[in-house]
């Protein structure tokens, strides 16, 4: 009975092969489709899950509310320790902390050649780490490796990097900007799962005391540290937050504040440490996470692709069934069940999804560089071979097949034999009711694919096309590394004399990168009061005209260079409305341990991204504390001014790296996850509407077959090619305007739910529903126009005959 139901079924796929073509393309492009969604989302829910304790481990979060209200990802540096000294449900501590912005290594080897070169993705931590969070060490002692003053645990990629193929334990690295030499004690191994943790080198806590002074270390108020603990017990979490406000009040008492103030200013909060990368957008993240809507949106994505394939197969199975009738009937009175018939018809669509499948491996096999290219992640065509991967894969091409076929057998179970054998078709009403709806909700999520397309790309043009405040075409940021600044006069004698150089400037922090917070307050501010706190910038006199940022008020700073002796701020416009200030200029404000006047009052400019709104800024003069040299280079001068920046440093000091990056690429970097979503979208409503457009093509063929004899008899009478082939489109086109109607309002609302996120935005026209309309009007008429136009061609003697 089973052989017999597959030679059926590839009988009637080879007879029907146009229409099996359609159903076997629109699956497997969906399936593929769908494969790399649900792979990328996987990789997304799994982050931080492979831990071997991941259900146990923590991050501890600081939220400081009132007027300065913000949620830190880091905390104080003594905080840890002190917790775990006061709360016995925690087993371990570790802390990790960024150096920045940068660090330059260099190895010398026995031969005299020097490897030097800058890292950034790198932490002090504490030894406790490697146990905490399961690392692997191929070489080193765990217990040891963080535990001794100057000791670095590196990765394979940096051991390979510095040393080649030389023994890299119990090497030499040197720290050039700071002239420490740190002993290699470790090597790890890559994690094997995706985790917001990534390094390529650890410090050992111990040595974070020849870079920091013990009084900043001791400063409760600090927010530096990324601290994570180790639970004893599922349930020690809600004990700790219970108690949570007890231990707040006595870490914090040193700080001189009431009860009251301490309590209504502070919170800390145990964040799961799997629930970092898609839940937490937190001040000073050690990087940019994800976020679960786009998780949400790719699986909206996958299921509407699939769907989209289902109801192609499931129209035309529909459609076919009648040329069966006389075997369907032949069956059931030969004595097959309903169950019978049904399983027939499901063992058909299963063989036409697993075709499906196989033609959708190879897609993905081929498709590999696309992925790559969505997803900003390599991926192996050997990594689907996993267990985990074919579970899924499985219960795909289950779902696909019952999704695709229960209609088409079920509809034809129901066939009466006596009507069947007879060929009548009583029940055409019913099922044209429910082809059409189903071709309707197709170009409904055709239209809404392309309406959501519309949208994302002009949000992102709007990011990158924005007037930001300031000029940032054409502007390099140099590196200046420690030893430079010794020879910063020559080389800044040597700018000067280059006409392609307009402007220079040195600045401590880039647009595009995450500014210090500091409290910033007048010296008439009563203390216990709530002060907003500002973003932090150093730089000299020349910022200002190096970016074009508009002065509103007072002046410029002075050239106090070689020696300081008056502190200066400049501040911005949302920096004045916070402290409500009739005319800040004059007024003297207190940073840090620095009281100073501000001079000036600049116009707001967006140094940050477009997500949120311009926070209050503060750039003080203090070039001794830059890190960038800012170079405005003339038009068409860019790759000649690196080329003369690059030999002059290495003139002044041969040993010294040269790096730069450009500060219009660095903002335009800030919407990655925007440009992935625009990018999944173009990709993915191309799919939906080709695949749509099939199932609409092999529709209008089988439709236009049955009304031939129709079309010949009324070319007989007079009808034009024209007026036949408007008759034969009208239909399809008036479901098409229904998806339409339908798709409009779901669009409108989904995609102002998404623009809601932004600070800046834009806002949706009606030429988006046109041109989504128009779009979807344009690719239906192209696919059913042939199958219309071809009819109304065909000789009426030829049609009149036509079964």
């Amino acid at each position: 009975m089973l052989f017999n139901y597959i030679k059926t079924a590839c009988r009637h796929l080879w007879k029907n092969r146009t229409f099996s073509a359609i159903n076997i393309a629109g699956l497997s492009i969906s399936i593929a489709c769908a494969l790399f969604i649900l792979l990328h989302i996987k990789n997304e829910l799994s982050y931080d899950k492979g831990y071997s304790k991941s259900d146990r481990i923590f991050r501890i979060t600081l939220e400081n509310t009132g007027e300065g209200e913000r949620h830190w990802a880091p905390i104080s540096f003594p905080a840890g320790v002190e917790m775990k000294q006061y709360f016995p449900q925690i087993e371990k501590v570790a802390r990790f902390y960024r150096p920045y912005p940068y660090q330059v290594f260099s190895y010398s080897s026995a031969k005299g050649a020097v490897n030097r070169f800058e890292e950034k993705a790198g932490f002090f931590a504490d030894a406790s780490a490697i146990e905490l969070f399961d690392l692997t060490l191929i070489k080193g002692n765990a217990q040891t490796a963080l535990s001794e003053t100057n000791s670095i645990i590196i990765s394979e990629k940096l051991a390979k990097k510095y040393f080649g193929n030389e023994e890299p334990l119990g090497k030499i690295i040197q720290e050039d900007l700071n002239k420490v030499p740190l002993k290699v004690t470790g090597v790890i191994k890559s994690f094997p799962f995706p985790t917001h943790l990534q390094f390529d080198y650890l410090l050992s806590m111990p040595t974070i005391h020849r870079y920091i002074d013990d009084r900043s270390l001791e400063n409760k108020t600090w927010s530096a540290f990324y601290t994570y603990v180790l639970l004893n017990g599922k349930s020690s979490k809600t004990i700790i937050e219970s108690r949570m406000p007890e231990f707040i009040l006595g870490y914090y008492r040193s700080t001189g504040e009431t009860p009251r103030a301490i309590l209504g200013s502070r919170k800390l909060h145990l964040q799961p440490v799997s629930a970092i990368h898609l839940h937490s957008k937190l001040e000073k993240e050690m990087y940019a996470n994800s976020d679960i809507r786009y998780v949400y949106i790719f699986s909206v994505v996958a299921i509407f692709i699939l769907l989209v394939a289902a109801v192609n197969f499931i129209n035309i199975s529909t459609a076919l069934a009648f040329n069966r009738m006389k075997e369907i009937g032949m069956r059931k009175v030969a004595g097959a069940t309903k169950q019978q018939l049904i399983r027939q018809f499901l063992g058909e669509s299963f063989l036409t999804t697993m075709l499906s499948t196989v033609v959708a491996l190879c897609l993905v096999k081929t498709a590999m560089p696309l992925y790559a290219w969505l997803t900003s992640r390599d991926m192996q065509f050997n990594e689907l071979l996993t267990w985990s991967n074919l579970t899924v894969l499985v219960l795909l091409i289950l779902c696909c097949s019952l999704l695709a076929g229960v209609y088409p057998a079920w509809f034809v179970a129901r066939f009466n034999p006596i009507n069947a054998l007879k060929g009548k078709k009583n029940n055409r009403f019913s099922l044209n009711f429910v082809r059409k709806g189903l071709i309707v909700f197709q170009f409904a999520v055709s239209v809404f694919m392309i309406f959501s397309t519309i949208i994302v790309y002009k949000q992102l043009q709007f990011f990158h096309n924005k007037d930001m405040g300031f000029d940032k075409e054409q502007v390099v940021a140099v590196t200046m590394y420690g030893p430079m600044w010794r020879h910063f006069g020559a080389l800044i004698n040597d700018i000067k004399k280059n006409p392609a150089i307009s402007h220079y400037s040195v600045v401590s922090t880039l647009p595009g990168d995450r500014f210090s917070m500091q409290p910033f307050y007048p010296v008439t501010a009563n203390k216990d009061d709530d002060q907003p706190s500002c973003r932090i910038m150093q730089a000299d006199e020349r910022l200002l005209p190096t970016l074009q940022i508009g002065l509103k008020d007072g002046r410029n700073f002075f050239n106090q260079f070689p020696e300081i002796k008056h502190s200066e701020f400049i501040i911005n416009e949302a920096a004045a409305k916070a402290f409500r200030l009739k005319n800040a200029v004059g007024e003297k404000f207190i940073l840090d341990r620095d009281t100073g006047e501000v001079v000036g009052i600049i116009k707001d400019f967006n140094f940050a991204s477009l997500h949120s709104a311009i926070e209050p800024l503060v750039i003080k003069y203090d070039p001794f504390q830059a890190n960038y040299l800012l170079v405005k280079v003339q038009p068409h001068e860019m790759q000649a001014t690196l080329k003369f920046l690059e030999a002059d440093i290495k003139s002044l000091l041969p040993e010294s790296n040269f790096t730069y990056t450009f500060i219009d690429e660095k903002m335009n970097r800030l919407y990655e996850a925007e440009n992935q979503l625009s990018r999944v979208f173009k990709v993915f409503a191309a799919f939906v509407i080709f695949i749509a457009c099939l199932g609409l093509f092999g529709l209008s063929a089988y439709s236009t077959q049955l009304r031939t004899r129709e079309v010949g008899i009324r070319k007989v009478l007079g009808a034009s090619v024209s007026n036949l082939t408007i008759l034969l489109l009208k239909d399809f086109i008036l479901l098409v305007l229904g998806g339409m109607v339908i798709a409009w309002p779901f669009g409108w609302w989904a995609m102002n739910q998404w623009l809601d996120g932004f600070a800046y935005r834009i806002h949706i026209d009606g030429w988006v529903f046109t041109l989504s309309g128009v779009l979807s009007v344009t690719g239906a008429l192209a696919t059913v126009s042939y199958q219309a136009i071809k009819a109304a061609l065909l000789n009426p003697a030829l049609s009149i005959k036509a079964e």
